[in-house]
């Protein structure tokens, strides 16, 4: 189910909420005033605060501007727990994004279904960050081997080479071509050439540092750009990939083989204009 963190400094509220929770089948967990809520909030992570309005230390609608304040926690529904006379504060607390209000005394049914409502938003905010991150990927990324496509790397590269050039550092560049390509779709299938693009992309990360990053330039061919490299460098790195690829076994349903790759290695000149 859910999890659910309580935030009052009535013990009677907590223990009565706390067993009316874990009933349902959600894990519970309790801070007696803002101040200790807003320092755990961040590690448990719930999907719904109930928050008391009336606390010490700091009080309800303190800790709720604090809460919709921060990036990581202001997508978090907040109920908040109030007197039924305290149609002011009700309404600033909503003013300032507090999902729904339950007053007191509580009625656990009408807390259940205001949980539920928050909850489905919850649920909601989930999936429509998981479809942004979906489309983000596809804006950058190569579906296939997961390597930056060619406009992004493009981009990215640009970037390092105006860097290389305003701070006189290195800037290298691997070019690799997979040999004779159409004979391995030709002969196993090109269900054996996805597979054998997808292990090259991963065989070069691996040996890759986090600084440098490869991209699909098309078909078979791929690029690294390997700032802070010199010529040297970038093609003892080279040779490890290509003994690291002629070693590899491609495997893809019952058939097997291997693939050798043409390299390229050049590093930044004075009189480049432009990382192309």
């Amino acid at each position: 189910m859910a999890k659910i963190f309580v935030v009052d400094d009535e013990p009677d509220n907590i223990n009565l909420l706390t067993y009316e929770l874990e009933d349902d089948g959600h894990t519970v967990v309790t801070a007696k005033n803002g101040q200790e809520c807003l320092d755990n909030v961040k590690s448990i992570v719930p999907d719904v605060i109930l928050l008391d309005l009336n606390m010490p230390v700091l009080n309800g609608m303190e800790t709720l501007k604090q809460l919709k304040s921060e990036l990581s926690t202001s997508s978090i529904p907040v109920i908040m727990l109030t007197c039924n006379d305290d149609e002011q504060s009700i309404v600033q607390a909503m003013d300032m994004g507090a999902h729904d209000y339950v007053g007191k005394p509580m009625i656990y049914p009408v807390i259940a279904a205001r949980m539920r409502s928050a909850l489905r938003l919850r649920e909601s905010q989930k999936q429509l960050s998981r479809a942004n991150q979906s489309l983000a990927k596809i804006a950058y990324k190569d579906p296939l081997t997961d390597t930056y496509n060619r406009r992004f790397f493009a981009s990215r590269s640009d970037e390092e080479f105006k860097k290389a050039r305003r701070y006189k550092r290195h800037l290298s560049v691997i070019m690799l071509d997979v040999d004779h390509f159409k004979e391995v779709n030709d002969r196993f299938g090109h269900g054996m050439g996805d597979a054998a693009l997808i292990e090259i992309a991963m065989m070069c990360r691996v040996q890759i540092r986090s600084e440098d990053f490869v991209g699909r330039m098309g078909g078979e061919e791929f690029c690294i750009c390997c700032p802070e490299t010199d010529l040297k460098g970038a093609t003892l790195l080279a040779e490890r990939i290509r003994v690291t690829i002629l070693d590899h076994a491609i495997t893809h349903a019952d058939d097997t083989c291997t693939c050798t790759i043409s390299f390229g290695v050049t590093d930044i000149h004075d009189d480049d204009k432009d990382f192309d």
